[in-house]
């Protein structure tokens, strides 16, 4: 705490924001402050209702601190939120997580499940698989069928990729 105290006694931005609240003179570089002046409680600490406004050569620290084990942008965000406050936190939050290639990679959408195995029918056609392939170099399709049953194939090489006209054979 007394680390707080001292650097917050040195911190140009929060001597602006008590004068702000003292004074009600608000300079334009802490704007970010102004829409918080009913909640700031200026003693040897700057307080955001009851949360410590962090001097900004500590956000850095903080930040490492509450980023430990890497909790993602959600914890972490909670941690500090329920604690300290510093204009743009929100923000410094993401950058942090957002730059970590460890959390980039953990944070990958899950792959896909691993392919199924079909089970194998009762008797031959009742499950069977088909596919278009083309066109081909000589503007022909080829129609193949497969029967899951016996792996038998049928192969039909067709001018034509329409439905309808492919079924008539």
């Amino acid at each position: 705490m007394s680390t707080i105290v001292a650097y917050s006694e040195k911190d140009q931005e929060i001597y602006k924001v008590k004068k702000g609240v003292y004074q009600n003179d608000w300079d334009d570089s802490i704007k970010s402050y102004k829409f918080f002046e009913n909640e700031l409680f200026p003693d040897s600490i700057l307080l955001r209702g009851n949360k410590i406004v962090i001097p900004q050569q500590l956000c850095k620290s903080v930040l490492d601190a509450a980023y430990e084990g890497h909790p993602g942008i959600v914890a972490m965000k909670g941690r500090l939120r329920s604690k300290v406050w510093w204009p743009r936190i929100d923000k410094d939050v993401e950058q942090l997580v957002k730059a970590c290639k460890g959390c980039t990679l953990v944070g990958l959408p899950n792959p896909p499940a691993p392919m199924k195995r079909r089970e194998l029918p009762a008797a031959p056609w009742i499950d069977v698989t088909m596919d278009l392939m083309g066109p081909l170099p000589s503007n022909e399709y080829l129609l193949v069928v497969v029967d899951y049953y016996s792996r038998y194939e049928e192969v039909k090489i067709t001018k034509t990729s329409q439905a309808y006209r492919l079924l008539k054979w």
